[in-house]
């Protein structure tokens, strides 16, 4: 029977399906030296968040598989295991209506101030004998806008951008512009949104700007202490993409200067945050554990979804979504 390695412990759901197939084992410790100790009798692989090295990889001469358990996969050497002829099997589609709906939600309280109004409520700022708590909300800077109408900028519309772009127009009527290379204008404006081909003229327009790019080289730091300095000051920056998109420091002292109204951060660089991290005590931001997709449906999807593409890849069945489908066509050849 086939050895699969499970890194961490994904939705029962997904573990029952490998178990109908394969024999489970799981590293211990659960670190990479765990790993390493255990992955060279292995089939196949299922990650979540460790990372899969090149060191790892080498380490593993039976390997046919790797399943990575979300909708990136740059914990993976993706360039490593393309060498040694191993697909990488992934779950895009899986959480795109968790994030998009965080997303969503993140646009509501940073631009209602929700978060601020819930805090001087429960510490008692707001109850007065003199004033009415519209007057003193006023005076605690609680005054917000109306999200109708407001212009949303999007960067990266794929799955997650678009649905996004969709929900924001259906509920607020809001403009939305969306920057990514890799989708043409038509299939933008199939979802109501206006492309933009470069990023310096889409911020300036921007109410909110809201990150769902892949992490990598070429997104690395796209905001940054320049980008960042084209936004208005009354606009939000939301990221539920990945840490190493924006450079965390120029945010940081972006949202100090009042240089930009306030963020909302479910992802950091490095992940998981620093205890002194400031973005971790700051009024004007959300912060969240990387939870966006942690709802019961997308993680029996994200489980069910990386459990069918590994049992599909060592039964030789091309799995539905692969990273390095130029391996399955070699592998395909005489």
């Amino acid at each position: 029977m086939n050895k699969i390695l499970l890194v961490e412990h994904i939705h029962p759901a997904g573990e029952a399906l490998l178990e109908s197939g394969v024999q489970i084992v799981m590293p211990q410790p659960q670190n990479a030296l765990g790993i390493l100790e255990i992955i060279g009798s292995c089939d196949g692989l299922v990650v979540r968040n460790t990372k899969i090295t090149r060191q790892i990889l080498e380490a593993a001469p039976r390997l046919r598989v790797i399943g990575r358990h979300g909708v990136g996969y740059d914990t993976v050497d993706v360039a490593a295991a393309t060498e040694m002829n191993i697909p990488v099997v992934y779950t895009p589609a899986a959480n795109t209506e968790s994030v998009a709906e965080i997303a969503l939600g993140f646009i509501i309280c940073l631009g209602r101030k929700l978060i601020q109004a819930h805090t001087a409520m429960q510490s008692g700022q707001l109850l007065s004998d003199t004033y009415t708590l519209s007057v003193m909300s006023q005076k605690r800077g609680l005054a917000n806008a109306d999200l109708r109408g407001k212009t949303l900028g999007v960067i990266g519309v794929g799955r997650i951008g678009s649905l996004l772009s969709r929900k924001s127009i259906a509920a607020f009527q809001m403009s939305v512009l969306g920057y990514d290379p890799y989708v043409d204008r038509s299939t933008l404006a199939g979802y109501g949104v206006q492309k933009v081909e470069n990023l310096e003229d889409m911020l300036p327009q921007c109410d909110f700007v809201t990150m769902h790019c892949p992490g990598g080289a070429e997104t690395r730091h796209m905001m940054n202490e320049r980008t960042l300095s084209l936004m208005k000051p009354t606009a939000y920056l939301l990221n539920t993409a990945r840490g190493t998109v924006i450079h965390e420091a120029a945010l940081i002292q972006a949202l100090q200067d009042g240089r930009i109204a306030g963020a909302a951060v479910d992802v950091y660089d490095p992940e998981p945050p620093k205890p002194d991290n400031p973005l971790l005590r700051m009024e004007n931001v959300i912060v969240s554990p990387h939870y966006c997709a942690m709802t019961e449906e997308s993680l029996y999807n994200m489980a069910t979804m990386v459990a069918r593409g590994v049992l599909d890849g060592l039964n030789g069945i091309r799995p539905e979504y692969i990273v390095n489908p130029e391996i399955w066509e070699k592998r395909r050849r005489p």
